[in-house]
Parts: C-alpha cells; structure tokens; sequence
C-alpha cells in the first residue's frame, strides 16, 4: 500500500501536438512503475484522445476542447461560452481529486488547467515560457536545459517524473494497445495492395512545419529511386491535410508505382496508424507525428530528416535503429525552431540530398534481410 506522502491521484497535462504527446508517453509508465496504486488522468486535446485511449498505464483521460472553439471562433461574443466551458472541464478534474498535476507541455493554457482544477502540487518547467511558471508550485529545468540543442525532450519529461520520486532509469515507451479490428484493417490493405511479400517502407511527405518541409522533388526522386533500385514497396502516410500532396507524388510516378506504392495519407485513424507503421520495415519522414509513431511502434528502422529542429532534442524514441540527417556542415542558423524559414528558403532541409536518404534506406533493407 503506498504511504500518506505517496501521490495517490495523479494528472499528466500534455494537451498538444501528436508528435509531442507520444514523447511524453513514457511519463505515465514510469509514475506506474513508481505508484502502482496511483490513479493515473491525462488531460489532452479532444481531437489527439485516441491517440492514448487503451494505453495500459492510464486510468482516465479528460478531453479538453480547444478544437471547438476555434472552430467556433474566438471573438468576444463567444468569450462567455468559452468561460462556462473552461470552468466545466476543470471543475470535471477538480473532482476527480488529484493531488499531483505534472504539465508536460509548459503553456499558458496547459499551466492554467491544474491552477484552475485548484491541484495543490503542481510540477512544471521553469522555462518561463508563456508566463507558465507563475501557476506551478514546483519548477524543473532552466531555459537554457529545456532548449539545449543536444539533451533529448525525453529527458525533459523524465526530469519531472523524478521530480515526484519516480527514478525512471530503465523508462521505457509503449504505445496504447491497438485493438484487433485495426490491425486486421491495416492487413487487409496492405494484403490487397501488394500481391508478393517485399519489404514494406512508410514515408510520410508532409509535415506541419513548412520549414521542415523536404523539397517535392526530393521525395519523388526517392521514392523513384526505391521502386527501380530495390525490391521494397512503399506505403505513403500522413493526416488528412497530406493527402493531396501524397497523391500528387503518386501521380508523378505514374506506372512505375502500379502494384508498388500504396497512398494511405489521410485514410488510417490513429490506431491504425499505430498498426500500420509497426508492421513496417522503414519508416522516413521529417520530425513529424509519424516518426515519433514510428518509433514508439518499434518499427525496426526509422530514418528522419532534421532541419530547423535538433535531432539530439527531438529525435524519436523507441525503434532499435534510428538514422537523423541533416545538413552537414550544420547551416550557421541550425536549429532555428520556428515553423516558417527565416530566409524563405528551407535550405536547411534541402541540404540533405535523396542520395543520402537513399544510402540509409539501403543500409537498413541491407539489415533487415540479414536479421
């Protein structure tokens, strides 16, 4: 039984993105490890829920609506909605009696929430961003830890686990379970995509970011040169948003992607996301929400493409072997961390030739028929 200075009821606040938020998914795993009998929350945009529901080491999650009002629109006149609205989410985690708030994200709306839920401990960064500091009772890691080019956000988010006593030296991640109706999905499209057995390779073209966006022309010539020079076949992923872009690259390939290119991007839920990239054998893409899935799904080869972000800070997590390109010599404005180019022209991100993304996929089908 844990003792009466053990939290008993703990909340993980980690609302956005996808990618972030499967790099915090070894928070809940080591606070279980710590405090098996702790109830476990995690507080999450309503739209990324899936992106958790089953995961063993959670007990409850608590959808927060931000999607909606934006939607909704944020003007004046809908401020009184917004209030009820805030007031009601909190007041639904308010009791549910958490003792213990970890904010794993470190804004202003993510500080708010435990503030406002009236947590008595909350843990936090003290990185000042947003004025996140000033709703936190507990703060970890300066500025200058939290952005150094070179410490993994893992260890961001361990920090706070050992905050609380947890001593997480073996953590570990795991994504939620995926429940077998996704899996069979994903192996009936890939069965009716591809008639013979072949390595499986995901590329996932699009991001969020338009600086880390690798040139079109860059990933046909990959992908051009993956269908003539090995015996792989590709399965193109991403959200809705990356669908037409993905199609464009397929329709530039023309016949010579027939029966050995597959364009899944915007038709997989997150589950069967999940599915699909754990029956890969490579899965390339920039520092995105898939290979952060990627690599929490143990996909046995994971080959990123960096350019505004550090690959020491952002890499993904997981995977056995994990390969992070990016221009060499380092650009004097590397890593910039902001969505849009300075300069307008991503060079960064064009520095890193299909040549060398091919070198590596080589290497890697080179080890997944030695294995």
């Amino acid at each position: 039984m844990p003792s009466a200075s053990q939290p008993q009821r703990i909340l993980i606040v980690r609302l956005s993105s996808l990618g972030d938020v499967i790099q915090t998914l070894p928070l809940p795993t080591a606070i279980r490890r710590a405090f098996p009998q702790a109830r476990i929350g995690w507080a999450i945009d309503a739209e990324l829920a899936p992106a958790i529901e089953g995961h063993r080491d959670l007990d409850r999650i608590h959808p927060f609506p931000r999607t909606s009002w934006r939607q909704a629109g944020l003007g004046p006149l809908r401020w009184p909605r917004i209030a009820r609205e805030m007031s009601r989410f909190t007041g639904e985690i308010g009791a549910a009696g958490y003792d213990l708030a970890i904010d794993a994200q470190g804004l202003l709306m993510s500080a708010l929430i435990p503030f406002l839920a009236r947590i008595r401990r909350r843990v936090g960064f003290g990185h000042r961003r947003e004025l996140s500091h000033m709703f936190y009772t507990e703060r970890h890691l300066s500025w200058q830890e939290y952005f150094a080019p070179d410490r993994p956000h893992s260890d961001h988010i361990l920090a706070l686990a050992r905050a609380i006593g947890c001593e997480p030296a073996d953590w570990t991640i795991h994504l939620p379970a995926v429940a077998p109706r996704y899996r069979e999905a994903i192996a009936a499209a890939l069965a009716g995509a591809f008639a013979a057995p072949a390595p499986l390779i995901a590329i996932a073209p699009g991001t969020q970011w338009s600086s880390k966006q690798w040139p079109g022309e860059y990933w046909h010539e990959l992908i051009r040169r993956i269908l003539t020079e090995t015996a792989a076949k590709v399965v193109l992923v991403g959200a809705g948003a990356d669908a037409g872009y993905a199609a464009q690259l397929v329709g530039q390939l023309g016949a010579q992607g027939n029966g050995r290119i597959l364009n899944l991007a915007g038709r997989t839920n997150l589950p069967e996301l999940y599915a699909l990239l754990g029956a890969m054998s490579i899965t390339i893409a920039g520092d995105s929400a898939p290979l952060h899935a990627a690599g929490a799904a143990r996909c046995p080869h994971v080959i990123g493409i960096y350019g505004p972000t550090a690959p020491g800070r952002s890499a993904p997590i997981g995977s056995p072997h994990i390969s992070l390109l990016r221009a060499e010599p380092q650009l004097h404005c590397q890593p910039c961390h902001r969505r849009q180019c300075r300069y307008g022209t991503n060079q960064c991100m064009r520095q890193v030739a299909p040549d060398e993304v091919l070198v590596a996929v080589t290497r890697a089908l080179g080890s997944c028929i030695a294995e």
